[in-house]
């Protein structure tokens, strides 16, 4: 019987516990899957050495992935830095301020529209071509 092994995907690093099979592919990526390694010697190993083991074979597998790694690292450390800075209170102010004023207009203009639309009903029911229209003469 052959031993159960660590799987891990040269693409995105996915890994997975498997016996070996013919033909083992990545579920996200589909490219095939390669051995890590034995699944005892895997236990063996914290969270820290277990990521480095696969980081190191997918650069040795692939060396343009290490830039995929770093911009992806990059990504997430500038937006975690972004949300450290604490933001200006007068921009908030001048922000909420110009926000209130959209607002305010917004709400005049949806009144004067509703008082057109009324004041249209009301010519519209008084016209001499409604009657026309109803059937009535």
């Amino acid at each position: 019987m052959k031993e159960l092994s660590v799987y891990y995907c040269p693409g995105c690093g996915r890994y997975n516990y498997s016996r070996p099979l013919a033909h083992m592919t990545c579920p996200v990526c589909e490219l095939p899957l390669k051995r890590l390694t034995s699944y005892s010697g895997f236990c063996r190993l914290n969270e820290e050495e277990r990521d480095k083991l696969l980081v190191e074979k997918i650069i040795a597998g692939n060396p343009a992935a290490c830039s995929r790694f770093l911009a992806y690292i990059r990504s997430c450390s500038s937006g975690e830095a972004a949300a450290l800075q604490t933001p200006d209170p007068r921009c908030l102010e001048s922000e909420n301020q110009k926000l209130n004023e959209t607002i305010q207009w917004m709400h005049q203009t949806i009144w004067d529209l509703l008082l057109k639309n009324k004041e249209l009903e009301q010519t519209l029911e008084k016209s001499p071509t409604k009657a026309g229209r109803t059937g009535k003469r």
